[in-house]
């Protein structure tokens, strides 16, 4: 099998900040881990206008439909596998190929943990030490895939680069707009 044939696992998060926003990342490895390519995003800002029309609806859009969708498209290696660790995220399914999973272990909510009931339709498949919850219909094709990637040594762990990835990133842009203001407006 050829490295362009092997199995791929991409890894999704969006990360929200009261000044700058929602910025989400994708981080495509290969087999063992290691990576191959890294979406990130500006941060997207809703307006007023958007948080009164989405309501508790914003986060679901922002994630499983805005962010994530924009992402995957960006992303040019074939995606076999992709993981979140934000029940939203689970919206990505309807527009990609590829399965989608949620990480159990790494799972955010801003209620606490991860609840059955919101998962109803799901199954859990053993990936690299971590729980994926899966659609039913998928679970099969993704037991094959979790096969495929027995050298990946973890199943959590790369939400952590995505968002020291994303802080990096935020920071650069930071560090770009401050060297373009004056003197006197830096200070």
């Amino acid at each position: 099998m050829s490295e362009t044939d092997s199995p791929t696992i991409a890894y999704y998060t969006v990360m929200e900040d009261e000044r700058t926003g929602w910025t989400g990342g994708l981080l495509l490895l290969n087999g063992g881990g290691r990576p191959l390519e890294f979406q990130c995003t500006l941060p997207v800002r809703p307006t007023r206008a958007h948080e009164i029309l989405f309501g508790l609806t914003l986060r679901d859009h922002l994630i499983g439909e805005v962010i994530g969708p924009l992402l995957v498209r960006k992303c040019r290696t074939p995606i076999t596998l992709l993981c979140c660790d934000q029940p939203e995220a689970l919206k990505i399914e309807t527009r990609t190929q590829c399965p989608v999973a949620l990480v159990e272990e790494a799972a955010l909510s801003d209620e606490g943990p991860i609840d059955d009931e919101s998962l109803i339709g799901s199954t859990r498949v053993e990936l690299a030490g971590s729980t994926l919850r899966v659609a039913i219909e998928q679970a099969e094709q993704v037991q094959q895939l979790a096969a495929g990637l027995i050298d990946l040594p973890d199943a959590t762990e790369p939400f952590d680069r995505i968002r020291e990835a994303i802080k990096e990133a935020q920071s650069q842009i930071a560090r770009s707009q401050s060297s373009r203001l004056p003197p006197a407006a830096a200070a």
